[in-house]
């Protein structure tokens, strides 16, 4: 629980503690800042059916809170999320929330000014134990209910409020945020000076709306009259003065009971889960024209007429609407589903089989869980139309794809926040040049922020719906008795917490759900010695399945010893007298030529100079003596093979996943291959040395030839051209597992190049591969904001770094990879 205020952050913002908003509310509260043992919570509320989408109307709205003390591998975790209220059915509760909330309001109230007698196992000792919280999460309807800031209408924007541009389309009758961003790019900007790519006849100088502090809130409630809803009666609230005009709120929060509720920097939460997946299904939706859902329909384009200088989407007189470029014809839609059928293959369990989501005969996606629209929208869609669509199309969709992906990083830097600052207005500014006003709603607004609140919460994995929806999805499940749904709910989380407190009191070798190891996971399993060994033969790791027999060649056994004996960090005293040895006899030989002579002559060396050692006295120790003799020759090939949160399997091994995808790094170089074969090499001797090597085939990477990376960050590797030299074996310990997907074409000529990407490792938040992107770091300058602007407005646009951000993830135990359906909770407030 210390661990907020003892770990270092090196510059890097990693936890919700190395943020702005918790450290400006420790400024402001010292003393409490003080105790280091004091608690920093959050709390989620959203509703849900029991009963399913189809089963009767009933709504139950859990509070869920927990707290954030707790380092990156144990924050957020199931168990500690805690059920503090569960607002029983059937009726939605609405405005009257605040209501339920009271009992959890007085006891935070409680804990601030008094505090819990509380005893500190680790220093044997009671204290005060305080707590604060910190922000609430939710979807943007529940936001409304938490905040009481109404969530619909012009002014449904919280932080733009009276300031907005938003206004109702004639023919749509919807409330529509288009030409709403440019007012956030810089003051010079050329697009500020358009009048023909965004509203007609309109150039925009105005500043960004400024930030309301708390002092101005609570100066607003007070003008405007705005009351808390158990002062009122309960259900309805009052209407207050001049809402819908000057304001949105429809209540004061009970929230600002609580006495440091105004100091906070951040109170509510933008929901990054439901704000991306509404981009996903406005983009998707309009792309692939599915009927009643685009944003492409007729009422569209006649308020097209009115606000945009886009002639050529106009109806024309018969009352035909003209095909958009941004709209996939009737290949484009065949060459996608195939696509996303036959050649997207993600390793096991990162999504779903995305194949059997696909609805040829209606065009569209079916039964797409929030996630797989997550992993579509950051690992598809910035390569996914390049070929499909026109250029401009698909770097404005590509530019909003990769503004999330560099969003969801588990780390970032004040550079790195500074620089999606820059792009994100650019990026919409680029959607709102090629799609329709009304594709451009409230949640498409809503991006703007979510910035400057990574810049105040943190990684966005600490404050997204992702954990809470799959809470409530295992609350659901708890249900035994339908007819008693509130009481059933109760009883199991109740089971459920002291089982999880009691699990602590027992042995480590005892089984407890909790501590049930994951399919994929290592499990602890290492060799075992009656010596010490170096660290490559005993790295943690399980072999899986049924193993085969074969025997190495004489090359294969050459090039597997010479290989381990110059990876293993304690036979290099012995490779620099070698070299020595080298560089006198061969002066005038290049540093290639010796690095030659050393792969060819070191394995032969380093067991004559042991044996000749041995002979006149000299000691060696047990393994390096079996070590230099080279290993079995006959060894075992594996499928599959579980290590530091990977599952890596040999090419072929399933079909509708891919986990044979490798990287490895060898200093400023980056090798990518398929595994061939999966091999636990052993050495002959009472030591009885064992490891567990990766035989691969190799993709040439030269720079442009064998490997490239474009504007967006997308890694290319050329597939029929490998590597020129043979150096097939890799240690499973120095491997990465990548993904590789093809291009979607509309022609059947075969493309050569193929997308990769890196994969982060399962269940773990502060691996050695947290700073690795799920697409390599070197998005040094974004096109996409460049290329889509006009002739004359081309001029050298700011080049902004990706690179400075990128540093994922999603997602871990808070991280990438698939977990039970937060769909599954059929929830109340779908945005």
């Amino acid at each position: 629980m210390r661990w907020h205020a003892e770990h270092s952050t090196n510059g890097e913002i990693r936890h919700p503690s190395d943020a702005k908003a918790w450290k400006h509310f420790q400024s402001t509260y010292p003393e409490f800042a003080e105790q280091r043992r004091n608690v920093y919570l959050g709390l989620c509320t959203d509703g849900f059916s029991p009963f399913g989408k189809h089963g009767r109307q009933y709504s139950l709205w859990p509070v869920i809170v927990t707290p954030y003390n707790l380092p990156p591998n144990l924050c957020m975790r199931r168990e500690f999320l805690f059920l503090s209220i569960l607002v029983p059915g059937p009726a939605h509760p609405k405005r009257s929330l605040d209501v339920f909330l009271q009992p959890l309001i007085y006891e935070l109230q409680q804990l601030w000014a008094v505090g819990a007698e509380t005893y500190d196992v680790s220093c044997r000792e009671n204290f005060h134990m305080r707590a604060v919280l910190m922000w609430t999460i939710s979807d943007f309807p529940a936001y409304g209910m938490l905040s009481g800031w109404t969530t619909h209408g012009r002014l449904s924007c919280p932080y733009c409020q009276d300031s907005t541009d938003a206004f109702q389309l004639k023919h749509g009758r919807k409330t529509c945020w288009f030409d709403c961003h440019r007012r956030f790019l810089p003051p010079d900007h050329p697009y500020r000076r358009s009048k023909t790519l965004f509203t007609k006849n309109k150039q925009v100088f105005d500043d960004p709306p400024t930030e309301v502090s708390g002092k101005d809130l609570a100066t607003q409630f007070r003008d405007f009259g705005a009351q808390r809803t158990p002062d009122v009666g309960g259900h309805e609230n009052i209407p207050v003065d001049a809402v819908g005009e000057l304001h949105n709120w429809h209540k004061k929060s009970i929230f600002w009971d609580l006495p440091y509720w105004e100091s906070h920097l951040l109170r509510h939460n933008l929901d990054v889960m439901h704000i991306e997946k509404n981009f996903f299904d406005n983009l998707m939706n309009t792309i692939l024209n599915i009927q009643g859902k685009t944003k492409d329909n007729l009422k569209s384009r006649l308020d097209l007429v009115d606000i945009c200088d886009r002639s050529e989407l106009h109806v024309d007189e018969n009352g035909t609407a003209p095909f958009p470029i941004y709209r996939l014809d009737g290949a484009g839609k065949e060459a996608f589903f195939d696509w996303i059928t036959d050649k997207v293959k993600f390793p096991d369990g990162y999504a779903s089989n995305l194949g059997n989501c696909v609805d040829r005969s209606e065009g569209k996606f079916t039964g797409l869980k929030s996630h797989d629209c997550h992993v579509i929208m950051q690992r598809l869609l910035p390569f996914a139309f390049s070929a499909l669509l026109p250029r401009n199309v698909h770097e404005a969709v590509a530019g909003i794809s990769v503004f999330f992906r560099d969003l969801c990083t588990r780390v970032v830097t004040e550079e790195g926040i500074s620089t999606l600052k820059e792009n994100v207005p650019v990026s919409l500014c680029n959607l709102e040049k090629i799609f329709p006003p009304s594709f451009f709603d409230v949640m498409e607004h809503l991006a703007i922020h979510l910035a400057r609140e990574l810049e105040l919460g943190g990684p966005v994995q600490y404050r997204w719906m992702y954990l809470f929806e799959r809470y409530m999805h295992h609350l659901k499940k708890k249900i035994k008795n339908l007819s008693k749904v509130e009481g059933s709910i109760i009883a199991q989380v109740i089971n459920e917490e002291t089982s999880n407190f009691a699990e602590n009191y027992f042995p480590s070798e005892v089984h407890t759900k909790n501590r049930r190891p994951a399919r994929h996971d290592d499990r602890g399993e290492k060799a075992t010695y009656h010596v010490t060994v170096p660290s490559m033969f005993s790295e943690i790791g399980r072999l899986s399945g049924k193993p085969t027999k074969r025997r190495l060649t004489e090359i294969e056994h050459a090039h597997l010893q010479t290989y381990l004996l110059t990876n293993c960090e304690d036979v290099l005293q012995y490779e620099s007298v070698y070299m020595a040895e080298l560089r006198m006899t061969y002066r005038h030989a290049t540093e290639e030529e010796l690095q030659q002579l050393r792969h060819n002559g070191f394995a032969a060396w380093l067991l004559n100079y042991v044996t000749d050692g041995l002979a006149r006295g000299f000691v060696f120790d047990d393994w390096i003596c079996e070590f230099v003799r080279g290993p079995n020759y006959v060894i075992k090939s594996y499928p599959k093979y579980c290590t530091r949160g990977y599952a890596f399997a040999k090419k072929g091994h399933s079909r509708t996943t891919y986990d044979g995808g490798v990287s490895s790094s060898s200093g400023d170089d980056v090798y990518y291959g398929n595994i061939q074969e999966i091999l636990e090499i052993q050495y002959p001797g009472m030591v009885g040395l064992r490891c567990v090597v990766f035989y691969c085939d190799w993709y040439d990477t030269t720079p442009d030839r064998g490997v490239k990376t474009d504007a967006f960050g997308v890694t290319s590797i050329h597939s029929r051209r490998k590597l020129q030299y043979y150096d097939p074996f890799i240690l499973a310990s120095q491997a990465d597992q990548v993904c590789y997907i093809s291009y979607p074409r509309v022609t059947y000529r075969d493309d050569p190049w193929i997308t990769v990407a890196q994969i982060n490792p399962r269940g773990r938040v502060n691996g050695p591969s947290d700073n690795d992107p799920l697409q390599p770091n070197s998005t040094s300058n974004v096109s996409a904001v460049e290329d889509l602007a006009e002739v004359e407005l081309v001029e050298n646009f700011n080049e902004f770094g990706i690179d400075a951000v990128v540093h994922s993830e999603p997602e871990a135990e808070i991280g990438e990879f698939d977990e039970d359906s937060e769909d599954s909770t059929d929830s109340e407030d779908s945005d």
